[in-house]
């Protein structure tokens, strides 16, 4: 598979399902890779402008949905500036047994359960 290039939106709480994504994409027995241009540290003031950038770079954004994701000011500026970018967009429900709400901007019909086939699914589409 090619490897996209994904923007990963998250709340800073949800790193864990950060890094166990992008884990279990280096992992040699799953057909995925992709490259990670997330924000790593939280950024000054200039942020939004690193953050254009970087989504620039992409083909699209993954965005990890928890419980306060649908309340985040950077997650909901990072969806739209994505939409205005004409980049693809999907979320993933980071916990297996609890359904989130979905940020504002971010379709409905893009959200799935945390499930690396489906993962893999929606990536392929981005090449």
């Amino acid at each position: 598979m090619a490897q996209p290039r994904a923007f990963i939106s998250f709340e800073m709480e949800d790193r864990w399902a950060r890094d166990f994504l992008v884990q279990q994409a280096k992992d040699k027995r799953n057909d995925i890779a992709f490259y990670d241009y997330s924000v790593q540290n939280p950024f000054d003031s200039k942020w939004k402008t690193e953050c254009k950038k970087r989504i620039a770079q992409t083909k699209g954004t993954i965005v990890l949905i928890g419980s306060t994701t649908w309340n985040s000011e950077a997650v909901l500026w990072e969806i739209k500036e994505t939409i205005l970018q004409g980049n693809y967009i999907f979320g993933i429900q980071i916990n297996r047994d609890k359904t989130h709400l979905v940020p504002n901007g971010l379709p409905a019909g893009n959200v799935i359960r945390w499930n690396f086939a489906q993962i893999i699914q929606w990536l392929q589409t981005w090449t």
